[in-house]
């Protein structure tokens, strides 16, 4: 009988070293079912023309879709395109194709095609992609278009799909490429959005514009206020509104370029500063961190985020869920962290960040040093100062140079509740139902992939109300994943 193999006293230190790294950073179950493949061909698919084809060639009665945003409004579902706005009904229909019942079509028109043609873009660029659909009162859609490198904005019926008065300039509504990421929302009759204004992409902007109060955005080139924003959604909540984007991280800037994840807020009801300073600009942006880690010794970092929910109330708790992703030059892996918005607005409440000179490291402000009112505050009846146009130049300075916080805004259990680091996919969608099962009293959360697969999570009871740190992914469980994509449709 042959003795057994040997194995070498190295490769037996490897494994226990594995081991040991393994019960740090953790393994990802596999999901309970894996969908056949033919699991979404009951669900109908929505082309647009009829004669449609995803992959079909573009002419000759066939147009691939583009789209852009979608929209639900009770139980039906706009659908902004390139060139077109759907509106289609969700009532079972039985069908395997989701016809739409109204269509606006909306073309640039060859004037400003051939400007856009000019100044160097192709002719697939120069089209009007629809990248903001909002819904402004219960009659009315809010429709801005990149229109061929022109944006422009429009109220539409929402029944009919007809125009209603006439259209309005977007700049600062709508970014002039469709490949520029932008967020928007209404709220008091205001428009909140977060886009570029210029051709060249190079002014970033949170902007403020319709309704009643004066118009406001950002400082203009400063990298304090952003360097290289991706906008990626918004929230009101209270007196204020909420903005999550990523950007290049100035306080590293003794690094190379490194990308972080940011919540930025204004107050609904600013004003604006003194003619002296911040005149017509934001006087309460303030930006924070937020945090999604594995912890550790050394926090291995999720920096790029990917989307994010609209509030959701989980336990009783205002929160909202977020997909992060690592670089594209880094190790792949995707995480889902969920922050309390008390806790985020608590943020906001701490210490300031500040670099004393181009060439210090940032350090936090001290207590001492910070002016009264607080910096950043919302102006309001009762207040010493009842208008943000009448705060002094000493705090409208403050903040105009000091709009970054010193803290992180924690995630809920300290530590990711969704995984996925063994894939090479990267998670990049989140839907969520928080009223799941038969007596809706469960969280089940979407995500979709960048290769078109769907996975399915319920969140564990009590997430949010966990005393101790979770360890990662360890507040859900893995239910299902399935395949959308269908080669042959």
């Amino acid at each position: 009988m042959a003795p057994p193999p040997r194995v070498p006293l190295v490769l037996l230190l490897l494994l226990a070293a594995e081991r040991t790294a393994r019960g740090t950073f953790p393994e990802e179950p596999g999901p309970i079912a894996v969908a056949p493949p033919d699991y979404v061909k009951h669900y109908p698919v929505f082309v647009g023309h009829g004669t449609a084809r995803p992959g079909g060639p573009e002419g000759g009665g066939t147009q691939r879709l583009s789209i852009q945003r979608i929209l639900k409004v009770n139980r039906t579902l706009f659908i902004g395109d390139r060139d077109n706005v759907y509106r289609v009904s969700l009532e079972p229909s039985g069908a395997t194709e989701m016809r739409y019942h109204r269509k606006l079509t909306w073309r640039s028109n060859q004037h400003d095609i051939s400007i856009c043609r000019m100044k160097g873009k192709h002719e697939a660029e120069c089209r009007n992609f629809i990248k903001v659909l909002l819904v402004r009162n219960e009659s009315l859609l809010f429709v801005c278009g990149t229109n061929a490198f022109n944006p422009v904005c429009a109220n539409y019926s929402m029944d009919t799909l007809e125009p209603v008065g006439d259209n309005i300039s977007g700049m600062a509504r709508c970014p002039y490429d469709p490949k520029h990421a932008n967020v928007a929302l209404f709220t008091g009759g205001m428009l909140f959005t977060a886009t570029v204004t210029d051709f060249l992409a190079i002014d970033a902007v949170i902007y403020r514009s319709l309704g009643d109060s004066p118009t406001l955005r950002t400082v203009k080139h400063d990298s304090k206020w952003f360097k290289e924003p991706y906008f990626v959604h918004a929230v009101e909540w209270r007196s204020h509104v909420y903005f999550f984007f990523r950007e290049i991280a100035m306080e590293f800037n003794y690094l190379e370029k490194v990308v972080v994840s940011r919540v930025a807020r204004v107050c609904k009801n600013d004003m604006g500063g003194s003619q002296r300073v911040l005149e017509k600009q934001w006087t309460s942006f303030l930006k924070a961190r937020l945090n999604c880690s594995v912890p550790g010794d050394s926090h291995f970092y999720f920096n790029v985020i990917q989307a994010v929910t609209d509030i959701l109330e989980l336990d009783g708790r205002p929160v909202v869920l977020a997909v992060f992703s690592t670089p594209t030059n880094s190790i792949p892996g995707s995480a889902v962290c969920a922050f309390d918005m008390t806790q985020v607005a608590a943020v906001f409440e701490g210490r300031f960040r500040e670099q004393k000179s181009p060439e210090s490291i940032w350090t936090p402000v001290p207590e001492d040093m910070v002016p009264k009112p607080r910096p950043g505050c919302c102006a309001s009846p009762g207040m010493r100062y009842n208008s943000s146009s009448a705060f002094p130049d000493e705090i409208l300075n403050f903040v105009k140079t000091h709009p970054l916080m010193d803290e992180a805004v924690p995630a809920l259990g300290n530590a990711p509740w969704i995984l996925r680091t063994m894939t090479r996919y990267q998670l990049r969608k989140i839907v969520v139902d928080n009223a799941a099962g038969p007596w809706g009293n469960h969280t089940v959360v979407f995500l979709g992939s960048s290769t078109g697969t769907v996975l399915k999570f319920l969140i564990l009871p009590n997430a949010t109300s966990s005393p101790v740190p979770a360890s990662p992914g360890s507040q859900s469980v893995f239910l299902e994943e399935f395949e959308t994509y269908q080669p042959g449709r």
